[in-house]
């Protein structure tokens, strides 16, 4: 169920499940799991991306399987989040007043980054600035924004698919292994933006990486 939390813009629409809720009983050995959160920023606002995008939920119950709270929500402008799209630099606002909120009001040991797409790249420049702890980028948004001066150091997960119909998976490969700290990459040959019919992999991949 969602609710309401204040940003700079207004109310930001989250959806949260705390640490362990939905942890299968194949993982209940992963008890330190329970103070890990992750947070999840979907797709490009004006093209219909929201926090209920099949790859955000994917990875949104992916990682609650392996006892992780998790954190979803709607960019301003979208569903019952106030404001109006900012190109980017708004966007990175209502992520870091969403882990300033989870972090008064939930124990966070540990906090990965989690995007898609345009999410990524919002969550890619603000990984240091909130001294995430990891993050998880699935189809970056490289080529539409400037990812020159992202520099991130702690560890990181890539995943591309090569049939990528909205960013090129060449340009992402390239700028990922041009990086100081280069990613663990996973790269799907069939696989579009939208991960059709790739979901299970994508799941797989998280399930192996965390």
């Amino acid at each position: 169920m969602s609710k309401t939390i204040m940003g700079d813009a207004g109310q930001l629409e989250i959806r949260l499940t705390l640490p362990g809720a939905k942890k299968s009983e194949a993982n209940q050995k992963h008890d330190h799991y329970v103070k890990h959160w992750v947070v999840l920023s979907h797709p490009h606002p004006k093209f219909g991306g929201t926090m209920d995008n099949k790859v955000i939920t994917t990875m949104e119950r992916t990682f609650q399987s392996l006892g992780y709270g998790t954190l979803a929500y709607n960019f301003r402008g979208v569903g019952a989040s106030d404001g109006e799209y900012d190109g980017g630099d708004g966007e990175q606002h209502d992520l870091a007043a969403i882990v300033s909120w989870l972090r008064e009001n939930h124990e966070v040991e540990h906090l990965t980054l989690a995007g898609f797409s345009f999410g990524s790249y919002v969550s890619l420049k603000q990984c240091s600035p909130l001294k995430a702890n990891a993050i998880c980028t699935v189809a970056p948004a490289v080529g539409m924004y400037d990812f020159s001066t992202i520099d991130i150091n702690v560890p990181w997960v890539l995943v591309q698919g090569g049939e990528d119909e909205v960013v090129s998976a060449h340009e992402v490969m390239d700028w990922a292994m041009n990086q100081f700290h280069v990613p663990s990459i996973y790269y799907r040959r069939q696989a579009s933006h939208f991960f059709h019919q790739q979901l299970v992999w994508l799941k797989q991949v998280i399930l192996l990486e965390y």
